[in-house]
């Protein structure tokens, strides 16, 4: 199979050079990433030769004015060029798919986001782990048995005049889990309906405000198939950090309560001192502790071997002998926050396409790390570009990110971040971030 294989090779790039040789142009120099480039923009395939690329076609896109004043394709890819589309052959590897880029392909999901649902299952549990590719923790349905002993008719609004928070997204399954006759919906919308524009795939959102300025709370887990390692807030108008609050939804909800607490009117005190009570009586009852926030960001600092720009950082297997598994961006955040910055404020297509040969080579790193077992540097890039925002980045987030997950078996990711891709926006009604 391997010889098979190498020799298609030897043909595809004999086929290359020889289509090249017979060009009157003089003879292009070879690019510098040589099988380990992703780029895809027009102008970088006209200055240079990338043999390992066959039948390469370019798909037409809307036309945007260089520097110059002449016209160019619009980009579709990170480095803001042209998308070019390989034709697949019998036999021969894609290997200029940018979502396809390693040694091997990723096994795919079976569940893609624009499938339909099969009908909701019996048990309710089962049919949010059908909706959300996650199971929830046990506080999850103990929170919900607690806002129902409360505000039993509409439980979802439980806290909307004391608090101004609304539960949302797995909650309403649960609000709607007596009614068998609903019309089937596609995996995207339950993966996506309250997904804020800077929520990563393993953050799921449970508990809303009103939306002006974007303040949600939710559930965050490193691997799907395994319980929540905290619960977090974010706030979508004033940027990208993730801030862990708690390890279940009691004490989050008790730390909301004491900070509303010290601003409040006398007579809303007493309201909120009674809820506060009702809710750590039902927690003791049930064994669920309520936590301090200071104890479960020494937890989460203790598991991270990376920050991230969403500050609540990342977790990957690590061996503690040979420190396999993660190794380090070869960049500062304050770095590679700059050039994002350039690429994403560039004035026109060329600039752009220069401003992205930094974003290029971490990129490339990402590469060799992959190959030595380092998964975890494609995790954390992957994730800081998705923190720091901008369409243009898109195509190489869903590349670094679907390749970490499939590495890390976190496949369930995957399919919530291409549902992400496709209706990313912001939900914030006052939006003021860049």
């Amino acid at each position: 199979m391997d010889s098979k294989h190498e020799a298609l090779k030897r043909k595809r790039i004999k086929s290359d050079e020889a289509s090249s040789d017979s060009d009157t142009e003089p003879k292009k120099p070879l690019c510098k990433y040589g099988e380990k480039c992703y780029q895809k923009n027009f102008h970088h395939i006209q200055k240079f030769r990338h043999p390992h690329r066959v039948n390469v076609v370019v798909k037409p896109r809307p036309k945007l004015e260089d520097e110059k004043g002449e016209t160019t394709d619009e980009s579709v890819i990170a480095s803001g060029s042209t998308e070019l589309v390989e034709q697949k052959q019998t036999g021969i590897d894609d290997s200029n798919n940018l979502l396809a880029n390693q040694e091997s392909e990723p096994q795919k999901i079976k569940l893609e986001a624009d499938d339909e649902f099969p009908s909701s299952p019996e048990d309710v549990k089962e049919n949010i782990k059908l909706k959300f590719l996650v199971d929830m923790p046990d506080d999850f349905y103990e929170f919900w048995a607690f806002c129902q002993s409360i505000c039993p008719k509409n439980t979802l609004e439980t806290y909307k005049d004391s608090l101004g928070l609304e539960l949302v997204g797995p909650f309403q399954l649960l609000e709607q889990n007596s009614n068998r006759s609903k019309p089937k919906e596609k995996c995207g919308s339950s993966l996506t309906q309250w997904r804020f524009y800077y929520d990563p795939p393993e953050f799921q959102c449970v508990m809303i405000d009103d939306l002006s300025k974007g303040y949600h709370i939710g559930y965050f887990r490193d691997v799907p198939n395994e319980m929540p390692m905290f619960v977090g807030s974010n706030t979508e108008s004033e940027g990208c950090v993730l801030t862990p609050m708690s390890d279940n939804l009691f004490s989050a909800l008790s730390q909301i309560i004491s900070a509303r607490i010290k601003k409040a009117d006398p007579f809303k005190k007493s309201q909120l001192a009674t809820l506060k009570k009702q809710l750590e009586d039902w927690a003791n009852k049930n064994d669920i502790i309520i936590e301090p926030q200071s104890e479960i960001l020494k937890k989460r600092k203790k598991l991270m071997v990376a920050k991230t720009f969403y500050e609540c950082g990342i977790v990957v297997p690590v061996d503690k002998k040979t420190q396999v598994g993660y190794r380090k961006i070869p960049e500062t955040d304050a770095n590679i926050k700059k050039i994002c910055k350039k690429i994403v404020e560039s004035p026109n297509l060329s600039e752009q396409n220069k401003n992205s040969d930094a974003l290029q080579e971490l990129v490339t790193y990402v590469q060799y790390a992959n190959d030595e077992s380092d998964y975890g540097m494609g995790l954390e890039l992957g994730l800081d570009l998705l923190a720091y925002g901008g369409d243009v980045f898109h195509p190489t987030i869903l590349h670094l990110l679907s390749v970490a997950y499939e590495l890390l078996e976190r496949h369930e990711f995957t399919v919530i971040l291409q549902a992400h891709m496709k209706e990313r926006r912001r939900l914030a009604k006052n939006d003021a971030v860049k």
